[in-house]
């Protein structure tokens, strides 16, 4: 290869590298939004430790006495949480 050829090949490089930057960049903000929920959630948890780490413990401790119950209540807190989410997405759609 010679001279010319090594520039042209690099400028193409370099444009590459330019563009997936712009992409990056622009898929920041995105990807800040869809990942604000989890961030909140999770903040919530780490702000009060002493609580989530007792509540924590007290569930482990049901969960082994009394396991039955403790899929019982997983399904239905899964069912009132899918419930007002889905009530909620309605309201907001109209």
């Amino acid at each position: 290869m010679n001279k010319q050829q090594r520039e042209r090949k690099k400028n193409l490089l370099l444009q590459d590298i330019a563009r997936q930057r712009s992409d990056l960049a622009q898929s920041r903000q995105a990807w800040l939004e869809q990942t604000q929920p989890f961030d909140r959630g999770w903040l919530a948890l780490t702000q009060y430790p002493i609580i989530t780490a007792t509540s924590l413990g007290v569930a482990v401790v049901y969960g082994l006495r009394h396991p039955r119950k403790l899929i019982l209540w997983g399904r239905r807190a899964l069912g009132i949480w899918s419930t007002v989410n889905f009530v909620k997405n309605s309201l907001n759609s109209k």
